[in-house]
């Protein structure tokens, strides 16, 4: 409906434009304004009249008469435009809603604002010395459902991580396993790859805190020697190297696996930590990269409101903002994409700052494409998780833990009639609280994990929404076959109040996919929710007054069940049959 209007609105500015009553043609949008002024409004006339030429009202009376005219001329889907101090609000028509709500029932068409461009995207990029904490599965959770908003919008996306795989953290875990692993492999202890290496990665920290007076202590020393030994190619090093980041590639895939996860293209540290001397040496015969006495190469962005940073070392070795540089050329110039956006926690904000400046001095053409999505910390209760404090959570427990307690909810609930025994069931409504649980905030707020706030099957949680398409499902189960046609006599405000808010799903993707936004899927999902929930504790379906008025509350049943499948889908989640 909203790109209906939109041609509408063009055309009749367009012809204001032509007519010369308007010198610009002006930037607008269609809000949603409550109920009792609308379905759609625009001030569009308040921006015009801004010029001083006009006054507001009489701007938007011109623009409702022939919004009007067009439409009755056309496909007659506007029931009334109304002026109200300066805004053009509309009133969609009956049919034109009843026609939106059936078209719900069948395949979900959105907008497909995207159509032709291609999009990289950066998400997850763990290190191979410890499991995924549940920090990262805010980033895992978030990049997914960001991937999907772009795809279902028309974008050719390019799902891609970078393993940071070499380093002195991946030095710790060896380190400690050389000295206490004594030969031990997940299979003979029994443990999760992935869990085993980060074993030895906490190790490494618990045995660090005997400190000496040195600035480095005799650990942090023999790490770094080993990370000397592995950069000069050491066999032995090496071979165990390899062999500790194949045990963490088999458990991150059994995470991945687990919660959705899947990569288009993967690229190591390891195979591209060298490679960005030469675009480094680029830019130092540009004139936009400084190579200083020592031999170090470095760029002063203090007229860019950053500090002086350095690119090379004085021994000529990189780090990681030149692996970084490096990178993003490759997938730039393999891709060609119009956008590239990598997301990671706002700690990392100043880098791609520093970064995306670097790209503009190269004179990159694609500079002005980078995007970064900072996200805020997940904390548990008040306290900020750290792998080396040992006070984190991994992704695996996590999950381990919301099923317990999602067995526990459903052992309790008069409502659910799942089976605790079912661990499919248990996994699919575990994920939808942890899914449901990040996506619901804003990527710029902190998250305080609680769990029994994430899991309760009443509130703004996934298992709600669950629990609300089930219920849906098990009504048009007891109904039988549904009778398709438009519910236009639908009259009852709880109803209206489901048919309008079905109306804004498709501009609701659109602009959570173009602002990267999956919590406003969320918000749309629990209010759609709600009202059902209202609808249906009120009105009555399945011993309706008569049989048409039964078949299009169905209908209405129908189009509400599809939309919310579609959306959970979209951030990840599955929805179940029963529950």
């Amino acid at each position: 409906m909203k790109r209906y209007l939109t041609k509408l609105l063009s055309e009749v500015l367009g012809g204001m434009f032509e007519n010369g009553q308007i010198s610009a043609l002006p930037a607008f949008n269609f809000d949603i304004p409550k109920e009792s002024f609308g379905d759609y409004s625009t001030n569009v006339a308040m921006i015009i009249a801004s010029e001083g030429k006009f006054q507001p009202n009489d701007v938007a009376e011109i623009i409702a008469r022939e919004i009007s005219e067009l439409d009755q001329s056309s496909k007659k889907m506007i029931k009334e435009v109304k002026v109200v101090s300066g805004f053009v609000n509309i009133f969609v028509s009956k049919e034109a809603a009843a026609e939106n709500v059936l078209d719900l029932t069948g395949d979900i068409k959105i907008d497909q604002i995207g159509s032709g461009k291609k999009v990289v995207f950066e998400y997850s990029s763990p290190n191979t010395n410890k499991p995924l904490h549940i920090g990262h599965t805010r980033n895992d959770v978030f990049g997914m459902a960001c991937i999907n908003l772009l795809k279902v919008t028309g974008h050719d996306v390019v799902s891609c991580e970078v393993i940071n795989d070499r380093g002195i953290h991946i030095m710790k875990s060896m380190l400690m396993y050389m000295q206490y692993g004594k030969g031990e492999t997940p299979e003979s202890t029994n443990e999760k790859p992935d869990h085993f290496v980060g074993r030895f990665y906490a190790m490494f920290e618990k045995e660090n805190q005997k400190k000496t007076d040195d600035k480095q202590t005799p650990l942090e020393k023999e790490a770094q020697e080993l990370l000397q030994k592995w950069e000069a190619g050491d066999k032995a090093v090496r071979e165990l190297w390899q062999k500790m980041n194949t045990w963490f590639y088999e458990g991150v895939k059994q995470t991945y696996l687990s919660e959705g996860s899947s990569f288009d293209e993967v690229q190591r540290e390891s195979e591209i930590y060298d490679k960005g001397r030469d675009l480094v040496m680029q830019g130092v015969l540009m004139g936009v990269f400084v190579k200083e006495e020592d031999g170090s190469v470095s760029v002063d962005l203090t007229n860019a409101g950053l500090d002086k940073k350095y690119l090379l070392r004085k021994d000529g070795t990189t780090i990681y903002i030149t692996q970084d540089l490096y990178l993003w050329y490759l997938r730039n110039e393999k891709h060609k994409p119009d956008l590239a956006v990598v997301t990671t926690s706002s700690e990392q904000a100043y880098h791609f700052q520093v970064l995306t400046k670097l790209f503009e001095l190269m004179k990159f053409s694609w500079a002005g494409s980078f995007k970064h999505l900072p996200y805020e910390h997940v904390y548990l209760g008040k306290e900020k998780m750290s792998s080396r404090l040992g006070n984190t959570v991994s992704a695996d427990d996590l999950l381990v833990q919301t099923k317990q307690r999602v067995a526990q909810v459903m052992e309790s609930s008069l409502k659910i009639k799942g089976s605790v025994d079912d661990d499919a069931l248990l996994q699919t409504i575990a994920y939808g609280a942890i899914k449901y649980g990040y996506l619901k905030y804003d990527r710029n707020t902190k998250i305080y994990f609680d769990l029994e706030e994430t899991v309760a099957i009443e509130g703004n949680t996934g298992p709600y929404l669950q629990y609300t398409y089930a219920r849906i499902k098990s009504i048009l189960s007891k109904a039988g076959d549904v009778v398709k046609e438009a519910p236009i006599d639908l009259s009852e405000k709880t109803e209206l109040a489901l048919v309008r808010h079905l109306m804004h799903y498709d501009e609701t993707v659109v602009n959570a996919s173009r602002d990267f936004r999956p919590t406003a899927v969320c918000s749309y999902l629990f209010e759609l929710a709600s009202k059902f929930n209202s609808f249906y504790d009120q009105v009555s379906v399945l011993n309706a007054e008569t049989e048409k008025q039964k078949q299009q509350r169905l209908v209405l049943l129908l189009s509400v069940a599809n939309v919310l499948k579609h959306g959970l889908s979209l951030l990840g989640i599955k929805t179940v049959e029963q529950m």
